[in-house]
């Protein structure tokens, strides 16, 4: 339930801080998008930290709103196209505990002819807690969509996402 508060509240906030320049850029898509979350009780497990699938409700509220800024900023209707995780992986470096001020920074880190890709960084005071990344696919009502519809043609990938998409390989073709 949370959840769908916090949703709420970011959906008002990106209404409220949205651009006034419709025209969208390379520059602009790959922008941290990041958003600030207290660690509340319903974020805990019970061994008194923030459990792992908790920290993909955060991932999910990030793409969410990098998604609904960008489609707005190019006139397309903040809920007109949706996504669908295909794959993730974190690595978690220390223990987020309950009342902590957790930054979230997602990040479009590439993108091919299918899928979209995030690397997300998790703050507590300016200390690097955790890291994502996550590979996404877009969706709206006549089904999967390409990164072209965002405008981004061809493809754009760094080292640690190929790197990341041959381990996914290796794994399917065992």
């Amino acid at each position: 339930m949370n959840m769908l508060i916090r949703f709420a509240i970011l959906l008002n906030l990106l209404r409220q801080e949205q651009a006034k320049n419709d025209s969208i850029d390379l520059e602009r898509l790959k922008a941290p998008f990041s958003r600030r979350y207290r660690v509340l009780p319903h974020d805990m497990g019970f061994r008194n930290h923030v459990p792992n699938y908790r920290y993909l409700s955060f991932i999910e509220l990030n793409v969410t709103g990098w998604l609904y800024q960008i489609l707005k900023q190019q006139g397309k209707g903040g809920l007109s196209l949706n996504w669908i995780i295909s794959m993730q992986e974190m690595v978690y470096l220390k223990e987020v505990k309950f009342l902590d001020k957790l930054t979230v920074t997602s990040t479009l880190e590439g993108w091919d002819d299918k899928y979209l890709y995030f690397q997300h960084h998790f703050y507590v005071k300016n200390k690097l807690m955790a890291i994502g990344l996550t590979k996404f696919i877009l969706v709206n009502k006549k089904g999967k969509q390409s990164p072209e519809v965002l405008g981004l043609q061809g493809e754009q990938l760094t080292e640690v996402i190929s790197t990341w998409n041959a381990n996914q390989t290796a794994i399917k073709s065992q």
